[in-house]
Formats: structure tokens, sequence, C-alpha cells
């Protein structure tokens, strides 16, 4: 019998029973035994193939351990063969082939995806794929495990990536093992937890090479938003802001700059670049001046609604030149004509 932990408010008996049985992956969301801790479910066909057998899985819990962050999960059916619940290893892939290190973590608040460490010799810190696979597919869910870099501490739940894009959302972050633990392999569900690498063994691992940066990118009507982990570049379109050819702010341009100046408020940090870019309709010369007033007459807007210390300014115009989109056209030239806000980010209100 497992010990008791309590994840996303307990688990589900059915979904238990299920998943020992072979049945398949029932929804996480129904309250009951606490036996074996189960935070979502998945289920995808081998390789990503609808005519290949089903691959039943579950995410049971991700734990804060010493150096690092630990996975649990467990997948079952006829399709978990060996090779078919993950893709192919890159060329520059730090993992060995047979190595299960298709599992992720996604930090969708620091903009941060982590993988699996990996020791010196290519060796993943995470069960192999022999562990919870089979030449004719499983009949129950074997268990897996992953060590990933330390996550930050005010990380509260993050949404898990396994095998072929199969996404597990909201899995809360906890600091209690499952257990008890077993140094056999492969392990049926319901059999115990693997006993992890001991805190040398991760330590020694290079937490860098695990780490990878994430891009946002958000559009509305007005603007196009594109942060990363310490930066956000905010494209406005410059028909909200001024009339055609024009540098003077319209009276409708302040309620977007507002939305802009808000966004630099609450988490802006150093230098704020304004840089204005224009289409390739007119002269070189007129579309260059144009760009650099349009700049200038944001950045003065922005000084004004921003209320932060700290912060400063500095604006820029780069004319018909780097333009997003094909001038052939009436969109092209739209996308064209835009003035970008980039600054760092980090900074608290």
């Amino acid at each position: 019998m497992l010990s008791s932990v309590r994840i996303r408010g307990g688990i589900v008996a059915a979904a238990a029973a299920a998943l020992l049985a072979g049945a398949g992956a029932p929804p996480a969301s129904a309250a009951g035994s606490d036996d074996i801790p189960i935070a979502g479910t998945f289920v995808y066909n081998g390789y990503n193939d609808p005519s290949n057998g089903a691959i039943h899985g579950a995410i049971h819990a991700v734990v804060r351990v010493p150096g690092g962050t630990a996975v649990y999960y467990s997948v079952g059916g006829k399709g978990a063969q060996p090779g078919a619940v993950m893709p192919r290893i890159g060329l520059d892939s730090p993992y060995s082939v047979g190595d299960a290190w298709a599992l992720t973590v996604v930090d969708t608040k620091g903009l941060k995806l982590y993988l699996p460490l990996a020791s010196d010799g290519q060796k993943c810190l995470c069960s192999a794929q022999a562990d919870i696979t089979g030449p004719g597919g499983t009949a129950k869910p074997e268990v897996g495990w992953a060590v990933l870099p330390p996550l930050p501490d005010d990380l509260k739940s993050v949404t898990v990536q396994f095998g072929f894009g199969n996404l597990v959302v909201d899995v809360p972050v906890t600091d209690q093992l499952p257990s008890p633990t077993t140094t056999k392999s492969p392990i049926a569900l319901g059999n115990g937890w693997p006993q992890l690498p001991d805190a040398a063994t991760i330590k020694q691992a290079d937490p860098k090479q695990s780490i990878r940066p994430l891009v946002s990118n958000v559009a509305d009507p007005d603007t196009a938003t594109k942060r990363t982990s310490g930066e956000t570049a905010i494209s406005v379109d410059t028909d909200v802001l001024f009339d055609y050819g024009k540098a003077d702010l319209t009276a409708k341009a302040q309620g977007t700059l507002r939305k802009v100046a808000a966004q630099l408020s609450a988490k802006g940090d150093g230098n704020v670049s304004v840089v204005g870019y224009t289409d390739s309709a007119g002269s070189e010369s007129f579309n260059q001046t144009l760009s650099e007033k349009r700049a200038q007459a944001v950045q003065k807007a922005l000084q004004k609604l921003v209320h932060k210390d700290g912060l400063t300014f500095s604006s820029a115009g780069k004319g018909e030149s780097d333009p997003v989109a094909d001038n052939a056209t009436k969109d092209g030239r739209q996308l064209n004509r835009r003035v970008t806000v980039t600054f760092r980010t980090g900074g608290t209100r």
C-alpha cells in the first residue's frame, strides 16, 4: 500500500483503478482514494500515429529535491512499445538513444523550459525507455522518473510536457516524495516508486544545458507583444497612433499608450527603447525623419504616463529599414508602420 500523497485535492479512486487495470487515462478531477497521486492524465498513439496502439499516461508528482526537481509519471497500453512513446533525440542532444528524455516542465511565468539533467558521458538522469515499455506494449502502466534542474522558489504549479507534445497543466510543485521507493525495474504502477540518484550525482550535472528560454507572443488589433524571460517588446500599429504621414499623436492614441505605460509601470526595468518604423511609400529621407519624430512623440507621451522610479527612455527611427512584411501589399505596409517599445522585465511596482 502506498503512503498518502495528496495532489490537487486527492486522487480519483476510479482513476487509479482504471490505470492499474490498463483501461486508460480517466479525468483527474474527481475526489477519492489518496493512495496513488495523479496530477493529470493524457492519451496518444504510438509515434503520434493514429494507426498505432494507444498509450495511456499520467503525471503523478513534481517534487523539489536537493539540486533538482523530480517528476514521476506512468505510461501503459498497447502503444507503449520501445521507441513509440517519445521522439528520437537530436544530433546535438546530451542524451543517449533509449533514454526516456522527452519529459519537460514549462514555466509559463518565467518563460523557461526545463529538460532532464544529463551527467558526464551523456547519461540522462531519467528512466530508460525499456523501463516503461515492452515489445507488445504494457498491459499495466509502468512508472518512470526524471530529474530536472531546480525550479524557482516561488513557482507553485507548472505545465508538464510528455513525449509527442502531450501537456498536463496546473501540476502542483511539492516537496513531498511519494513512497515507498524501490530499485527494481520495471515498476508496475501501484508497486512503489523509482529511487532517485543520490544528491552528489544530481549536483554533478550541469543545469545550464537543461534550461531553455521560451518566447510568448500575444497580439490584439492595436499591439503585438513578444516576451522572453528577461525582455518585453511591444509593437504598436502607428495607424492607431498617428494620421497617415503625420507625427502628431491622435486622441485615440492615449488609450493604447496607457496600456503600454501600465506594463512599464508594473514590470519595466532599466532603459525603455522606443523605435519608429515606416513602410516604403515615399522617399527614404522622408520616412527616416517621420520614424524619428514618431518615436520621439511616443517617448514623450510614455514619460508622462509612466510613474515609476529608475526608468530611463531613449528613442530612434529606422525609417523603412527592417520591414516585417511585404511592402508590395496593403496589409504588409500596415504591419511595417509601427513603433516598438522594448524594455527589460523584472521590476516591481
